[in-house]
């Protein structure tokens, strides 16, 4: 090699060697100072691939542990409320059996009785109270979840039943409900019932034709024909004629002409009609319709997709919305205030909806009018409002808004609107039974909340009844468009609906120990009660110990699989410090020998100074 000035290779090379080292000696300190053996995809791009596949399995078994411990935080939550119920039942079966003797009077006996109905009161409180992270334990509802399967549990990488997760199901352990332990509770239910219902060829039960199945047709049900009740579902009526207010109605359902049994109870026990209260200001609007003479001023009222109008139409220019089923002048009512014109304009011609104007008002200096939706069941999203149009080109004042929308379910006033409410609560079931003779027993249920009876027949197509329990609803009696009341129900009607369970009768074994009979088969009510609670407190221990057993199992399946990470991962640190100590060693050694070779054109200097 020559002596030049220009390329000074040893010093090249030297500095080549000293990046090579520097960068080993880099990657020494990333990894003595992380830890970590692969810090990037470029230091081991298989083994990081694999790392980052590990460290996902291990979070998600991480919550998977997590989610173990808090189902067994549930099931001891669960089963510790079960602890305090057995001890109440234990009470129980103790007075039931101080009631089967025959030492105590009837009023020492309603003594006794009224511990035992604290009890199955304080059962139910603890079943409905019990919840853990805003989930209810004991009511029933977690064996309603997935379909009756219960509440899940999961804890797996994935999403098999066999192997990534458990379906816990407990059931209702309330004292007095027919799911649960079925216990104490007396007065629980008013219950009507009819004689046998009959088809049109007999009234009484007896030889001819009948109704031989639920699905048949009964030809002497008409368009107008329907069937209602009331229910006293807040406590705020004790008189049963107070019931036909629109408050309290829990159906008004139109059979229609070759409507069925089957028919009928499935629409009543679709659940309660939801509803919303429109409250009229006395005086608004009277000039608008009385005489048929409009002012210049209108009201478009809008109850889902149906439209009404107060005032002058020629203001009522567009819909509440593009599908519109019903617009309705009530100017076409003259002579009416426009509660009276609203109710007999729904009643009509609507599709959707019903109306009753009540005997009192809510508000004082209103007029009240309940508008019903036809259906049964909850319709929350079903909305009704009113909109103001006025003034005309002429300049007149606008009117204010005079109709106040008032929900039940939840109290809420609103001049804009407001949500109907109440649907979809199951105030009544109606129930059919075979009887004899094509003919069937129906009766209709409803929880006891207050006094007296809290669940009234109102109406059963005869429009001869009394008119004091009659839905004798303003605007009803419109043939075939409407409700009416014309059509009678073969069998069907409030006389022969009768109430055969009152408010101090029982429905099942144990429901009061009021009597030594009733506290002798109450003994074995509560016996029973007693081994259902068992078996479900020993399904939850089953459970809970299975729960922890899959944490071991997982805890173990997590150690094992950390380590493989480990390996993967971690920096072996002594391996690596005598790999520093050596690039360092060599780093040092090039810097040296780059300072030597750097002075080696000066020898080529020298020449030339000669």
């Amino acid at each position: 090699m020559g002596l030049v000035l220009n390329h000074n290779m040893p010093a090249i090379y030297s500095a080549y060697v000293l990046d090579k080292n520097y960068g080993r000696l880099a990657v020494n300190v990333e990894r003595l100072s992380s830890g970590l053996r692969v810090n990037s995809a470029e230091d081991d791009p298989a083994g990081f691939g694999i790392r980052e596949l590990m460290r996902s399995e291990l979070t998600t078994m991480e919550q998977g542990l997590r989610n173990a411990a808090d189902g067994v935080s549930l099931l001891q939550t669960a089963e510790g409320a079960m602890a305090v119920i057995d001890e109440k039942l234990l009470r129980m079966r103790e007075l039931a059996e101080q009631g089967a003797t025959g030492t105590y009077t009837t009023l020492q006996r309603e003594i006794i009785n009224s511990e035992y109905q604290a009890m199955a009161a304080e059962i139910d409180r603890i079943a409905n109270s019990t919840t853990f992270n805003g989930v209810k334990l004991l009511d029933g509802t977690a064996a309603q979840m997935h379909r009756g399967q219960g509440l899940k549990i999961h804890f797996g990488l994935g999403d098999s039943s066999s192997e990534d997760y458990y379906f816990v199901r407990i059931d209702d352990v309330r004292a007095t409900t027919v799911t649960g332990l079925k216990i104490g509770g007396d007065a629980k239910n008013d219950v009507w019932s009819t004689v046998s219902l009959s088809g049109p060829e007999t009234t009484d039960g007896c030889c001819g034709g009948g109704v031989s199945s639920l699905s048949q047709p009964v030809s002497a049900w008409t368009s107008g024909s329907i069937f209602s009740y009331g229910y006293n579902w807040d406590e705020g009526q004790n008189i049963d004629q107070n019931l036909s207010q629109g408050r309290y109605v829990g159906g008004a359902y139109q059979l229609g002409s070759g409507a069925s049994l089957e028919q009928l109870l499935d629409t009543v026990n679709r659940g309660t009609q939801s509803r919303i209260r429109a409250d009229f200001r006395i005086g608004d609007f009277q000039s608008d319709l009385v005489g048929g003479e409009p002012s210049a001023n209108a009201h478009r009222i809008c109850l889902g997709d149906e439209v009404y109008y107060i005032g002058n139409s020629a203001l009522a220019l567009q819909d509440c919305t593009s599908s519109t089923t019903v617009t309705v002048d009530l100017d076409n009512y003259p002579g009416l205030i426009p509660a009276d014109a609203l109710v007999q304009a729904i009643n009509t011609s609507s599709q959707s909806f019903w109306a009753q104007k009540e005997s009192f008002s809510y508000r004082s200096g209103y007029v009240s009018v309940y508008i019903f939706n036809r259906q049964g069941g909850n319709y929350d999203d079903l909305t009704a409002s009113d909109q103001q149009l006025g003034p005309d080109v002429t300049g007149s004042a606008s009117l204010q808004t005079s109709i106040v929308w008032h929900n039940d379910e939840t109290g809420v006033d609103g001049t804009d609107g407001a949500l109907f409410g109440n649907g979809g609560e199951s105030w009544g079931t109606l129930r059919a039974r075979p009887s004899g003779y094509g003919t069937w027993g129906l009766s209709l249920e409803g929880r006891d909340v207050g006094l007296e009876r809290d669940l009234w027949i109102l109406n059963a197509g005869a429009s001869s009844e009394s008119a004091a329990y009659d839905l004798n609803f303003e605007g009803w009696s419109f043939g075939s468009q409407g409700f009416g009341l014309a059509g009678a129900i073969a069998g069907l009607s409030r006389q022969n609906f009768v109430e055969v369970q009152n408010a101090s009768d029982g429905d099942w074994l144990g429901a009061s120990i009021r009597t030594q009979s009733n506290a002798q088969t109450a003994l074995e009510a509560v016996n029973l009660a007693i081994a259902k609670k068992d078996a479900i407190r020993a399904k939850l221990g089953a459970v809970m110990n299975r729960l922890e057993n899959t944490m071991t199992n997982l805890e173990t399946m997590h150690e094992t699989l950390q380590a493989a990470e480990s390996r993967i991962s971690d920096v072996d640190v002594a391996t690596e410090m005598t790999d520093f100590v050596r690039n360092q060693v060599l780093s040092q050694a090039a810097v040296s020998i780059l300072s030597q070779a750097n002075a080696l054109p000066e020898m080529a200097l020298s020449l030339l100074n000669g």
